[in-house]
């Protein structure tokens, strides 16, 4: 057991100590910080700050209420005449202005006069302006209320799913992005599995280490040892995506990472399954690995096995209309797929428990065999240097003693 330990370590050491560790660490953290990046960047240019003015001539804003609006708020000015307002317009004062007819209380009949079509900040604060002087009657909470209109929220059955009809919550979309996290593990490191069996079959370090410890040692020991890399990168991962929340919430104001609600219980139905599922594919890999000869080889290995992760994608629209079906039950369950669906079917149900223990035992039992494949693959091709071992003699039944004796 200590040797295994030893190993497990080196191969830490090993590829942690390199600079495409660091680039793989930090390269999913980059790609979200710039996606946001990206959004903020849209987002500030749609909006614009310069004032938008409104002729009333219907006396409903004679006397206006003002609403309670954040600091970068748009102001909006009165003006007496079209006429004034129109020459503002022109000297770009303002980016456009409204003008309530007489007999807007009826007919609700406005204009809205513009160069270039105002920015929708600023058409949205018009839009609760007038309809906040609307309600003046009634109490400000009150109106307040009325102009945010109904909100809907939507539940499973159990009660442990909710979010707004108008889309999933960051807090609904963790175990989704849990299980996207372990497939993006399984990219990352399957190089690691494939090439570092074959780098030490071409480099004849095989020899040297097979004498000294057994082969389910050294397989177990470099499939841990990864392991602990993969688990290295979600925890870093973890806390920059803490960090991300903390910071646009509370600094960038961003509405997504406020009032977060976690839904631990279907974030620890998704990790219950991946753990195994990664295992179950890191063996998978490592067996591959044994069997070829080239690092170029592993490397569109461990693409396909990425694709074959990402397959419940592809049936997302039969996921989302019935999350808890016949067919949706099997990719939950299944090898490969089950990683992914139950992610995508946390956010829209409640999976039952027995659904997580079948599927965990199935990946459990795929985890374990795909130990001992990569265990029988290393040992029938450890000395076959430059010679590729085909996947169906690891299936083959080694020869008994009479059976050699007779041929």
């Amino acid at each position: 057991m200590s040797k295994l330990w030893l190993i497990a370590k080196d191969e830490f050491r090993r590829n942690v100590y390199k600079k495409s560790f660091i680039l793989a660490l930090l390269s999913v953290p980059l790609m979200m910080a710039f996606n946001v990046g990206i959004g903020l960047i849209v987002e500030n240019l749609q909006k614009d700050s310069t004032p938008i003015g409104y002729v009333d001539h219907s006396g409903l804003l004679d006397q206006p209420i003002s609403v309670s609006e954040p600091s970068d708020a748009v102001p909006i000015l009165a003006f007496e005449s079209e006429e004034t307002a129109r020459e503002s317009l022109q000297a770009e004062e303002i980016q456009a202005y409204y003008v309530l007819s007489a007999d807007y209380l009826t007919t609700s009949n406005v204009e809205l006069f513009y160069l270039e079509e105002p920015a929708y900040n600023a058409t949205s604060q018009w839009n609760n302006f007038l309809q906040f002087n609307l309600l003046a009657e009634y109490p400000p909470q009150t109106a307040q209320r009325l102009i945010e209109g109904t909100r809907m929220t939507i539940r499973s059955p159990g009660g442990n799913i909710e979010m707004p009809a108008g889309g999933p919550t960051l807090g609904s979309m963790l175990p989704l992005f849990t299980s996207v996290s372990f497939v993006f593990l399984l990219l990352f490191s399957s190089g690691y599995l494939m090439n570092g069996v074959i780098e030490e079959k071409e480099n004849r370090t095989i020899e040297v280490i097979v004498t000294s410890v057994s082969i389910t040692d050294l397989v177990v020991g470099k499939v841990l040892g990864i392991v602990v890399i993969s688990l290295t990168q979600l925890a870093t991962w973890i806390l920059i995506a803490v960090l991300t929340i903390a910071i646009g919430g509370d600094m960038l104001g961003l509405t997504w990472f406020q009032d977060l609600t976690v839904n631990w219980l279907a974030i620890i139905k998704v990790i219950v399954i991946a753990i195994p599922s990664y295992v179950f594919a890191a063996g998978l890999m490592f067996t591959l690995g044994s069997t070829l000869t080239e690092a170029q080889e592993g490397q569109a290995v461990g693409s396909l096995f990425f694709i074959l992760h990402m397959l419940p994608l592809y049936m997302i629209v039969m996921i989302i209309e019935n999350p808890l079906g016949i067919q949706t039950t099997l990719l939950g369950i299944l090898p490969f797929t089950a990683l992914l669906s139950t992610g995508l079917r946390s956010i829209f149900t409640d999976i039952p428990y027995w659904q997580i223990a079948l599927s965990a035992a199935v990946q459990t039992l795929s985890a374990f065999g795909a130990l001992w494949l990569a265990s029988r693959a290393f040992r029938l091709g450890m000395l076959r240097y430059g010679q590729r071992l085909h996947i169906r003699e690891l299936f083959r039944r080694k020869p008994s003693l009479a059976e050699r004796s007779s041929s």
